[in-house]
Formats: C-alpha cells, sequence, structure tokens
C-alpha cells in the first residue's frame, strides 16, 4: 500500500512536470501528437501505480523517454511540419473562428438567443442580420403579437425556433 501511494505522488508529479506545457494548453490548441504522448505517459504511470510488486525502473525509462520527446517539440514539429499537413486535433474549432473572422454567421449547437426574459437580444439579431421587426413578425406567424408573451427564444442553425412562454402572460 505505501509503494503505491508513494508511485502515485511522484508519478503524477513527474507527468505534471514533464507535461506542464501540454496539460496548460487548452485542447484546441493541442496537437494529436501532444495527446498522443500525454495518454501514452498515463497509461505507464497507471501501470506503474497498479503493479507495485514489479520494479520502477523499466516503466521510469519509457516515460522519460516519452517526456523527452515531449521537450524536444522543436525538432520534432519542424520534421512534422515538411512531411505532412500539420494541424491540431479538433479542427472543427479553427473553422468556427475562422467564420467569424470572415464575417459569417457562426452558430451554436445549442442556438442563438433572441429573446430573454421577455426581452429582444438585439445584439444576436445583428449577428444573424434580422431586425426586430422581422422577429415580432415571425412570432406574429405563431400567434403570439407581444414580445412579453415569450420569455426565452433560440433560433438553431436551420432556422428553427424552440420558444419558453412567460407563464403570467398565457
Amino acid at each position: 500500500m505505501e509503494t503505491s501511494v508513494v508511485r502515485t505522488i511522484c508519478l503524477v508529479l513527474l507527468v505534471m512536470l514533464g507535461f506542464r506545457k501540454v496539460m496548460r494548453a487548452k485542447l484546441s490548441e493541442q496537437t494529436g501528437a501532444d495527446l498522443v504522448l500525454l495518454l501514452s505517459s498515463s497509461a505507464l504511470a497507471t501501470a506503474a501505480v497498479l503493479m507495485p510488486e514489479k520494479p520502477l525502473l523499466p516503466i521510469l525509462v519509457p516515460l522519460m523517454l516519452l517526456i523527452l520527446i515531449d521537450r524536444s517539440r522543436l525538432w520534432i514539429d519542424h520534421f512534422i511540419s515538411h512531411g505532412s499537413s500539420y494541424e491540431p486535433l479538433p479542427h472543427y474549432v479553427k473553422q468556427a473562428k475562422k467564420k467569424e473572422t470572415e464575417k459569417e454567421v457562426y452558430m451554436p449547437r445549442s442556438g442563438l438567443a433572441l429573446i430573454e426574459k421577455g426581452k429582444v437580444r438585439n445584439d444576436n439579431l445583428a449577428r444573424i442580420g434580422k431586425t426586430q421587426f422581422w422577429l415580432r413578425r415571425e412570432l406574429r406567424k405563431f400567434g403570439y403579437r407581444n414580445i412579453r408573451q415569450v420569455n426565452y427564444l433560440t433560433i438553431d442553425a436551420l432556422g428553427n425556433f424552440y420558444m419558453d412562454l412567460n407563464q403570467f402572460m398565457h
């Protein structure tokens, strides 16, 4: 039991210090190589803790090698960037940022709130290129004449409305 506790503390500190740059970065800024190195090192550390009867040295050598590889990122980045397209893993995040800079409408998965607490969100209307007049006309199509009848209204990327009605104004 004591061996597992000591190993856990030492290996957690070693992984945290060895991969501190990777652990500080956002997921969208990490590359596939970063994630592979981090997951491999955590698997080695887990194996060392789960098997306290085995010697630590055969696990420390590959773990230190992974840390060494991560530390020599300039050389590896230079080598990989000339060989293939080198792009961070979640490329959809970059695409979303690119769309926002190109003045295209970026619609979050949950939709864009157009009315909150019975009040129109003019900033979000402007993001989709619509006016309050358009919103009032759309609400009239559903039979709502007063915006205060709607507590919350969102629009998704396909143009579907999702609304929560104000319980006092039915």
